[in-house]
């Protein structure tokens, strides 16, 4: 016998969809501000030749690229406020917890951008009188930069999806209010499904946008 759908259970309920997805998206752009606020001023310390700077960036960088995210959001919602006596909210907990993820991988994208221009621009920049700031601002992060966008997006787009992480902290977004959805419908294929979508409605443009731009920068270099 086979299954029969009833999409038109999902229909009764499609503000609940849309609130979710309010959420996913704020969610999404809050922990990527954090984590490009993150990203820079790390990246920028990863490159320093002073020690002190460089060695507490890499600490950083390689603690957050090799455990798993949701560890560090449990760590952050349940052992933080133990060791710290500061209790976060779970929208606050999974915005820090993604920010500083994120951040990581930011710094990341940021060092190999910088370092993807040639060293004897910046020796050029410093031979005709700039300091190493205005050389990075006017001469390096331009093209650098042009060559970061297409990582960053497809990092905004994981990004997206690791939001879905919430719903261990109870945070509203498309799982978990699809998880609660289920208890009351007893839907799981179709509520699955149209999260499926939903996700894919909301991604795949942001994948598409990559793709055009990394193929614009190659045909201008």
């Amino acid at each position: 016998m086979g299954y029969v759908w009833h999409f038109e259970v999902i229909w009764e309920y499609q503000a609940v969809f849309y609130r979710a997805a309010v959420v996913t998206v704020e969610v999404t752009i809050g922990s990527l501000a954090i984590g490009l606020a993150l990203g820079l001023a790390f990246g920028m310390m990863r490159l320093s030749q002073r020690a002190a700077l460089r060695w507490p960036a890499a600490f950083y960088i390689e603690s957050f690229r090799s455990t798993p995210v949701l560890v560090q959001l449990v760590w952050i919602y349940y052992a933080l406020p133990v060791l710290s006596g500061v209790q976060m909210g779970n929208v606050t907990s999974l915005l820090v917890g993604l920010g500083l993820h994120s951040g990581a991988y930011f710094a990341e994208i940021f060092r190999a951008g910088i370092l993807s221009v040639e060293r004897g621009q910046m020796d050029a920049a410093k031979a005709i009188g700039m300091r190493h700031f205005q050389a990075m601002r006017r001469i390096i992060l331009p093209p650098a930069i042009r060559r970061m966008i297409p990582p960053f997006i497809n990092e905004f787009a994981t990004l997206m999806k690791l939001t879905t992480l919430g719903t261990v902290l109870a945070v509203g977004e498309l799982l978990h209010e699809s998880e609660n959805l289920i208890n009351n419908t007893y839907r799981p294929l179709e509520v699955y499904t149209v999260l499926a979508v939903a996700f894919g409605v909301i991604i795949f443009p942001i994948i598409l946008l990559s793709q055009q731009l990394e193929r614009a920068l190659k045909v201008r270099s």
